[in-house]
């Protein structure tokens, strides 16, 4: 979840698959669980690269 400097949630009429990557930028993590609302190639396509697991079951 991304937040303002207030803790508050950051929210909008941008879809949130598309900020992902700016998000994820330098995170180091093994899997990203999330919903079909974050099925997008380019998003997806970065998560292979980075050999990151994705969906439900790893």
């Amino acid at each position: 979840m991304a937040v303002d400097e207030y803790g508050i949630p950051a929210s909008g009429t941008v879809a949130n698959c598309s900020q992902t990557p700016l998000l994820i930028e330098d995170l180091e993590t093994e899997a990203f669980p999330a919903g079909k609302a974050y099925d997008a190639n380019g998003l997806l396509g970065m998560l292979k690269e980075a050999e990151i697991a994705t969906g439900a079951a790893f």
